[in-house]
């Protein structure tokens, strides 16, 4: 009697170890659902009250990529390794940006180093911690890219089809460093 109870003990305790090492293999390897915390990403992201509940939440995918414009990334914080971010990346290495910041205080552009990117929040008005404040943020750096907004049921979409609303436009994009300085010094005093 004793025996059979052990036995059915030792199968079930093989299936709650077999369920969470691969559970922790899918969360690692795969992705995993992220909440959204913060106005960052408004309007694309959280647009409306963050409260607890309302908070929105997307699927952050861990499968590897390579970084394009216009993603969406969770990076750990250079400044708080522990803590992630979750921005738009504005620019790869070998690209040039006029960052978002420095548009406003009259400064140059930002050529990006090769394996780096520049991040940059959608609500430029609530932007805090991206490459305004760190700086080129290393490829290493980014834990995953968010690709589908699962939170409210109302609102499920591809993010991966989604655009900043500060995108350059193809007019815009073809301009060398000068030109798209000066466009954005003429959008300023207008």
């Amino acid at each position: 009697m004793w025996k059979t109870r052990v036995t059915k003990l030792w199968q079930m305790s093989k299936w709650f170890v077999g369920g969470g090492v691969l559970s922790i293999l899918f969360y690692d390897n795969i992705g995993y659902v992220h909440t959204v915390r913060g106005k960052s990403m408004a309007p694309t992201l959280n647009p409306g009250p963050t409260r607890a509940l309302l908070r929105e939440r997307v699927w952050l995918s861990k499968l590897p990529y390579t970084p394009h414009v216009g993603d969406i990334v969770v990076f750990r914080s250079p400044k708080h390794g522990s803590k992630l971010a979750m921005k738009r990346i504005a620019a790869v290495g070998g690209e040039t940006i006029v960052p978002s910041k420095v548009v406003k205080s009259g400064a140059s552009a930002v050529t990006i180093k090769p394996g780096y990117v520049w991040v940059e929040a959608d609500n430029r008005d609530t932007a805090g911690r991206d490459s305004n404040e760190y700086g080129q943020l290393h490829e290493k750096m980014i834990v995953g890219k968010v690709t589908w907004l699962l939170w409210p049921w109302a609102r499920i979409q591809d993010l991966r089809k989604t655009q900043s609303p500060h995108a350059v436009s193809p007019q815009t994009q073809s301009l060398d460093e000068s030109e798209r300085t000066e466009l954005v010094t003429e959008s300023q005093t207008s």
